[in-house]
């Protein structure tokens, strides 16, 4: 890794893959919900419709996000930007440690701040930042889906950085 700052933007290929995963979820519930017939599982009816509702707003964020050219995570000398959280750049002073957490094989990035308060999250990622916090121990969860970084490269400039400050 050289001192070129890692940067990762939306995918338009995985984000169409997520799309075509929504609209999936999407006529799924409406087929619990007995829009095309009789229903699935008659009396659940209600679960269907919970689903295409989640799912059409599922939807929806990630059609406007395939037309989104903009920086969605940029790691550099001036710290870690991530535009899901917020549009202030974390400085690398204020990062106390960086982990791994893991699901699935899917993995996050986590950065642990020293006032997590100075960088509170303007996003939607915010409003599940407790929940986030008792389940990964962290302040920022930094995910790669649907975008075109490579998690290698992510952790090899987070590497880079942390040893030139």
């Amino acid at each position: 890794m050289t001192g070129r700052a890692f940067v990762a933007r939306y995918s338009l290929w995985r984000m169409a893959l997520l799309a075509l995963a929504a609209v999936g979820f999407v006529f799924a519930g409406l087929l619990l919900a007995g829009t095309f017939g009789p229903p699935l599982r008659p009396g659940a009816e209600w679960i269907g419709w919970i689903g295409v509702v989640f799912f059409g707003a599922c939807l929806l964020v990630i059609v406007r996000r395939m037309f989104d050219a903009a920086e969605i995570i940029r790691i550099s000398g001036n710290g870690i930007y991530f535009k899901s959280w917020s549009d202030q750049t974390v400085p690398w002073s204020e990062i106390t440690d960086v982990t791994i957490w893991e699901y699935q094989r899917q993995k996050t990035i986590i950065l642990h701040l020293r006032r997590p308060d100075r960088f509170p999250s303007t996003k939607l990622l915010g409003k599940v930042s407790a929940a986030n916090r008792a389940l990964t121990g962290g302040d920022i969860p930094i995910s790669l889906t649907g975008t075109d970084g490579k998690f290698a490269d992510a952790m090899a400039a987070i590497a880079y950085y942390r040893r030139a400050t």
